[in-house]
């Protein structure tokens, strides 16, 4: 529903057909997933703009940012959720936000864009926990079966239903360049640690304060950053193997999306990497429609407060509501 962070982006205006829909169809609830960067766009113009369409439409609508790792997605991924329900459910806004489920933080306690501590992300899953059981591929290789057993809860529940097929378990062919980099490199370390005469021209000029996560390779023991469609290139952040001369696979992105591996992807392999890197965290998806389900049904969890207490919202209530000089509209 959104574009690049332009206001110019035609992409931008999506929204409206969001809004369409609802006046057309009228469903007794409505959730929105969409960047943090909306928050900002247009200096809060569009976030404003939906919620006050989905308001004129006789819905009580609400908003906060989540964190995909609070819900059991080995990913440092955030997205701002909007959930809207029609105002005949006499539902207040601020319901169908699911509390986290991994990690010790409500909604609210963590940042985008902000250093979270060990203690902090202390819970959600790690690097091994998800792919540590997964066979070891060369660049440009794919391996068709697996080759250990699973270890832990993650791994179990990723591998649910196969036996010895693996899918989709392709690593990108790399350059001879990025792979000689990506050979000097220790799990932590980035295009910073690399020799000045290895670096692409482009990143030769680079501050060393800038692009950090560029060839960074990935640790066992930490999480991993938010899978983007462009993750087979080591160029673009944390995507490199803990231990491999690679970037990670079309299969274990996947897993770090939390889709199980029963679930194959098709297409040509760029599609598959577009798939892959689109596509909403599988334990955040299944977290908030489980909520939704149950504020439908009757079950009102935990309302929303002061989603947005560490970096506040202008216009945006206690319940992450649209407020107009502090009245709710």
């Amino acid at each position: 529903m959104l574009g690049s962070r332009v206001v110019w982006d035609e992409r931008n205006n999506l929204y409206l057909e969001v809004l369409r829909l609802a006046s057309e169809l009228s469903p007794r609830a409505i959730v929105i997933e969409n960047v943090p960067g909306l928050l900002t766009l247009g200096g809060g113009a569009y976030l404003r703009a939906i919620l006050e369409g989905l308001n004129e439409r006789g819905y009580r609508a609400a908003c906060a940012e989540l964190l995909a790792a609070s819900y059991g997605a080995p990913q440092m991924r955030w997205r701002l959720i909007i959930v809207a329900w029609r105002r005949d459910l006499d539902i207040p806004a601020g319901y169908g936000f699911p509390a986290p489920s991994h990690g010790r933080s409500r909604i609210g306690d963590l940042l985008p864009n902000v250093t979270i501590s060990a203690a902090e992300i202390a819970g959600f899953v790690t690097t091994r926990e998800a792919l540590g059981d997964l066979p070891p591929i060369q660049a440009g290789e794919q391996v068709e079966e697996y080759a250990g057993t699973p270890a832990g809860a993650y791994q179990l529940a990723m591998r649910e239903g196969l036996t010895t097929e693996l899918f989709n378990h392709y690593a990108a062919k790399l350059t001879e360049a990025n792979l000689a980099r990506l050979s000097l490199l220790k799990p932590g370390q980035d295009w910073r640690d690399l020799p000045h005469d290895m670096l692409p021209p482009g990143m030769q000029r680079a501050l060393r304060k800038d692009h950090t996560r560029r060839y960074r390779r990935m640790t066992w023991d930490g999480i991993p950053r938010s899978v983007v469609t462009r993750f087979r290139d080591p160029k673009t952040g944390e995507y490199t193997h803990p231990d491999q001369d690679r970037t990670i696979s079309i299969r274990e992105a996947a897993r770090l999306q939390g889709f199980p591996d029963r679930f194959v992807f098709h297409g040509t392999r760029s599609s598959q990497y577009e798939q892959v890197g689109n596509a909403v965290p599988v334990p955040l998806a299944q977290a908030i429609a489980k909520d939704v389900l149950n504020c439908l049904n009757g079950a009102l969890g935990k309302r929303l407060e002061q989603p947005f207490r560490r970096r506040p919202v202008q216009d945006i209530g206690m319940h992450g509501e649209l407020v107009e000089q502090g009245v709710l509209i």
